[in-house]
């Protein structure tokens, strides 16, 4: 292998930005990563990067068997053990287990903007929402008075809690719409599902996980990094937000290098770089210039030839220099200048120099053991936080959780050493399985030959023992040669198998697989392992969420992991609408509206975007939250159309939380037209009453009026009757008068009769 350089420091953090411009500057700090990393055998990345390389072996059931084979040998010789030296897969089973479970987890990013601009209309939003909750009130008891139906709304909030979670679950600005969009099609380009499977596995395996982040003319590209082939700064911080440098070491053919750097090196450079690496990475041990055709096409035989890259960036501060300048109209104008700069002396106006500092990457591509280095010098297309313009992102999304002094412990790496003693136990079953002899038979044969088959003829010990063995029958002699009794049992059983040591072997072997579990948190129940029949479920899911918060440590560090590539995928969205090219692409596939909404405001207002990773339910979760939509239906609850509306929430605690909202919102429906229904039928009872009193009434005043109508009937017969009488009277009264008066004139009449007589005779007298 080519000599490692030893590099004491790193050049001068504070050199001037010219100077760290220059390829020389760039290939010394790279020559001092790299001397880090590989310079020293008892360095901790050193031996990192072993440890891994173990650690991969393990988790697929691959490690070396020497080990084993010096254990179970007697003084290193195992020539004559005749074992299946097949490694156990043990490892490799919970590992798939854990990964399994990881990678069918379903993730969506979430965007929030944080920017003054959108918090303050957000707020406005919610404000005017709940300006219409307030009048809604107002607007009914006027709809009421008016007799003027209010216009039918759509599912707006009604009250403070439904306006909470609506903010939650419906409201989404235009920009957060967009970009949320953009990074679910950037993760799509660059199959996430592919990365995320290749992270977890690292996470699971040697517990970290990286992936690169950047924006070139192509568009947006997230990729995979092997962690081992990863070199960072020192940081004790899980996340590695602190580290000022971090690369990669890939190893590539001279072709491929040429495709990589082009022009920026010549032919003859190209074959020096290529003569650096003769007989090394399995390249030809002697160096050759033959050139080759391939369909006419010339190229060099050392094209083939694998070389070591350094593909790196280093964070650096520098100082910008600018003018701070007063004009006419009492404000300031800033301007940039050149490092050499000096405000006048004398100015009409106040002028001053500003050097702020800014933190700048530097990036380049050194080839290991040369002078090389190319693409070399300040980043393109930095990414900056739009709250703080002097700070930017590095490319690498990287974590190692339970991190301490760079190194950390992971699943894989807790059970290699109860997995090294379930491969010996097994190894020493075969040897003992091997060893064990069948069951036997201990015959005397002296009792059993010779005797008489009862025809003059007699048995041979075999025949005897071929009639015991098929029949159970046995013959044999009770008397010696000379006729003593023999005190023995002709044939005896012989105990066989490998008896109570097999037994403490199988405990053994259950007793490290338990322990895997126990440092793993991976139980029973989460390994698919059948549980007990008497394992009630609430202990089965006891046991499940155990196993779940042994492995939350893995699962936080994915989400850390993906939460870091979507942020800087969000930032790269907005620097994005600067290329044509890859933008319009954008446009094509997630619409020209919604890019819009992100490039406006580039010439606007910087947005600035809070992202959360939020977990997709599982199907436990969905179960459950089926059960409780099922309970609540079957109870009258629930309406269908709520039910609907809740399975499509994908968060499963806003789902518990609509459904907690939409039930007790709908039973208070429910009661609220039990109270009218409880209403009307009062009013219709006493409505049926009043008719019923009404009608009584009726019937009385009915009843009244006959009995007056009789009653006047009667009076008027009775004055009728008075009346007549009264006539009569008046008649008999007349009558009488009329008799008095006939008889007055009559009397009247006879006495002038009288007085005509009287006088009459008084006159003849004379």
């Amino acid at each position: 292998m080519y000599k490692i350089e030893k590099h004491e420091s790193y050049p001068n953090p504070l050199a001037p930005a010219s100077e760290k411009k220059q390829p020389s500057y760039g290939i010394s700090y790279f020559k001092k990563m790299y001397s880090d990393w590989k310079g020293n055998k008892s360095t901790l990345l050193e031996r990192r990067a072993t440890r891994y390389q173990k650690l991969r072996k393990y988790s697929r059931g691959l490690q070396p068997i020497q080990k084993y084979k010096n254990l179970m040998s007697s003084h290193g010789d195992n020539t004559f053990m005749n074992l299946d030296w097949s490694v156990v897969p043990i490892i490799p089973k919970f590992v798939d287990v854990i990964v399994g479970s990881l990678t069918n987890q379903d993730y969506k990013v979430i965007c929030t903007a944080i920017d003054p601009v959108s918090t303050q209309k957000r707020y406005d939003d919610k404000m005017d929402i709940a300006v219409d909750i307030m009048a809604t009130p107002f607007l009914k008891e006027l709809s009421e008075l008016s007799k003027i139906p209010l216009a039918p709304g759509t599912d707006t909030p009604q009250t403070d809690e439904e306006l909470e979670l609506y903010m939650e679950l419906n409201y989404k600005q235009s920009t957060e719409i967009a970009m949320e969009e953009g990074i679910e099609l950037a993760f799509s380009i660059n199959d996430w599902n592919e990365v995320s499977k290749r992270v977890i596995r690292d996470l699971v395996d040697i517990s970290m996980g990286s992936v690169k982040t950047y924006l070139d003319s192509n568009g947006i590209g997230i990729r995979y990094v092997d962690p081992q082939n990863l070199i960072t700064s020192y940081t004790e911080n899980p996340n590695f937000k602190d580290i000022v440098h971090a690369g990669e070491v890939r190893k590539i053919s001279i072709q491929e290098l040429k495709r990589l750097a082009g022009e920026q090196f010549s032919e003859e450079q190209y074959a020096e770089i290529a003569n650096v690496y003769t007989g090394k990475n399995n390249n030809p041990s002697k160096f050759s210039k033959n050139i080759l055709l391939d369909s006419g096409i010339e190229s060099f035989e050392y094209d083939s030839y694998i070389v070591d890259l350094l593909d790196a960036e280093f964070k650096s501060v520098d100082s910008m220099h600018y003018e701070r300048k007063e004009n006419q109209y009492g404000g300031t104008t800033t301007n940039k200048k050149s490092s050499n700069y000096k405000p006048p002396k004398k100015s009409k106006f106040k002028r001053e120099q500003v050097n702020p500092l800014i933190e700048m990457w530097y990036a380049g591509k050194w080839i290991i053991g040369t002078d090389y280095v190319f693409d070399y010098g300040l980043k393109k297309n930095m990414l900056r936080p739009k709250s703080n313009l002097a700070k930017t992102l590095g490319s690498y999304s990287i974590y190692a959780p339970d991190l301490s002094n760079m190194d950390n412990k992971s699943l894989v790496e807790r059970m290699i050493p109860f997995t090294d003693q379930i491969q010996l136990v097994h190894l020493k079953m075969q040897q003992l399985i091997a060893k064990t002899k069948p069951k036997g038979m201990a015959i005397e044969i002296g009792s059993i030959e010779g005797v008489s088959k009862g025809d003059g003829g007699t048995f041979t010990a075999l025949e005897v023992q071929d009639i015991y063995e098929q029949t159970g029958n046995l013959y044999y002699r009770m008397l010696d040669d000379s006729g003593e009794a023999l005190n023995v049992r002709p044939i005896q059983e012989l105990a066989g198998g490998a008896g109570q040591y097999l037994q403490e072997l199988i405990m053994s072997y259950n007793y490290y697989l338990d322990r895997i579990r126990d440092v793993t948190g991976i139980n029973e129940i989460r390994d698919g392992s059948t549980p007990a029949k008497d394992s009630l479920v609430g202990v089965q899911k006891l046991a499940l969420l155990a196993s779940n918060n042994a492995t939350r440590g893995i699962n936080d560090a994915y989400i850390n992991i993906m939460e870091k590539v979507a942020n800087t995928t969000a930032l790269a969205l907005q620097d994005l609408v600067k290329y044509k090219g890859p933008y319009k692409g954008y446009i094509d596939a997630i619409g020209d509206t919604s890019m819009k909404a992100i490039s406006v405001t580039k010439d606007v207002y910087p947005i600035e975007v809070g992202l959360k990773i939020q977990a997709m339910p599982d199907e436990k979760e969905k179960e459950m939250l089926e059960q409780n939509i099922q309970q609540s239906i079957a109870q009258k609850e629930l309406r269908l159309e709520d039910a609907i509306m809740i399975r499509g929430i994908n968060n499963i605690k806003l789902a518990n939380q609509m459904l907690i909202l939409r039930r007790k919102k709908y039973i208070e429906e429910q009661q609220k037209i039990a109270e009218q229904n409880a209403q009307m039928n009062a009013q219709q009872q006493q409505q049926s009453a009043q008719m019923a009193a009404e009608q009584n009434a009726q019937i009385e005043q009915m009843k009244n009026q006959s009995d007056l109508e009789k009653l006047q009937a009667e009076y008027a017969m009775k004055e009728q009757f008075a009346q007549a009488e009264h006539q009569r009277e008046i008649e008999r009264i007349q009558l009488e008068g009329e008799i008095k008066s006939k008889h007055i004139e009559q009397a009247e009449d006879d006495s002038d009769l009288v007085r005509v007589q009287k006088g009459t005779s008084e006159g003849g007298s004379e």
